[in-house]
């Protein structure tokens, strides 16, 4: 029953997801790492339409299997109504050897200092692609969006927030993207 696409693409996000984390907390040796999900963005990913918390957590032990063919041993369960996903020292370990993406390194290297200013978002941007797009958004939560255009480059939005405090982002796939926006 399972779905090699949705599988990967679910697989895909949890290396990336715990790639930047590491990136902006820092690599410890000996540590898990878990992140969330609810339902709506998991269906997103696996290209599913779980209609309820139960019936996903199921079909995600197909999902364990097929990520332990990677050296993933993910730990998966329910906890108030989201799906925590905890990668083991080992994992955590293969996904901060092996991933590489040396634009989100760049980013959140001047993102951390959170004395940022846009034009040095900019600059980044361009050092990797002439080809993305910066947009003023009007939203609570964030001021720009910026992204690549060839979403085979980076396939997430990056949207920032400047105040009195510095700069801030929130990296998001095009669906939770769009959740927001329409909130």
């Amino acid at each position: 029953m399972s779905n090699d696409a949705g599988f990967i693409n679910l697989e895909e996000n949890i290396k990336s997801t715990i790639y930047e984390g590491l990136l902006k907390l820092g690599y410890q040796n000996n540590e898990s790492f878990s992140i969330y999900y609810d339902l709506d963005l998991l269906n997103h990913l696996l290209l599913s339409s779980f209609d309820s918390n139960e019936t996903c957590l199921n079909y995600l032990q197909e999902f364990k299997t097929f990520a332990e063919q990677d050296l993933l041993d993910i730990e998966i369960s329910l906890e108030r109504n989201r799906f925590k996903f905890s990668v083991n020292k080992d994992g955590i370990e293969s996904i901060y050897k092996h991933e590489n993406n040396p634009f989100l390194n760049d980013l959140i290297q001047t993102v951390n200092t959170h004395s940022f200013h846009l034009e040095d978002i900019l600059a980044i941007f361009k050092r990797y692609s002439d080809e993305y797009i910066c947009e003023e958004i009007d939203n609570d939560e964030f001021q720009y969006v910026l992204y690549f255009k060839d979403n085979k480059m980076d396939k997430f939005k990056y949207c920032f927030t400047f105040d009195e405090m510095g700069g801030y982002y929130h990296r998001l796939l095009d669906f939770s993207f769009n959740k927001i926006l329409n909130e």
